[in-house]
């Protein structure tokens, strides 16, 4: 008798059953934390990029095209540095 009560007190001491909608919802939220903080990061270097190109096409000559060709080498690195993950995923995929 004594072992019967102490089994039912440790199985109602148990940790409850995993639940699946749970851990879909933890990993809901954790993504889309990631993609706001990435789309910001975006944003934010999209910005500093646009008004660099500004400064540099408004001094106009040979600056204005220095400055097209810097602004487009550092929007292909930002964009690099964002998705190399997402990118290497995909290449490896495809055998690469």
């Amino acid at each position: 008798m004594d072992d019967d009560r102490i089994g039912e007190l440790l199985r109602a001491d148990a940790p409850p059953a995993r639940d699946p909608m749970f851990r879909l919802s933890v990993l809901e939220r954790r993504e889309r934390e990631w993609f706001r903080q990435r789309s910001l990061v975006l944003l934010c270097g999209a910005l500093v990029l646009a008004v660099i190109a500004l400064i540099g096409i408004s001094a106009g000559g040979d600056t204005a095209m220095t400055t097209v060709v810097l602004v487009v080498l550092a929007a292909l690195a930002v964009g690099y540095v964002l998705y190399r993950p997402a990118v290497a995923r995909l290449l490896q995929r495809f055998g690469f």
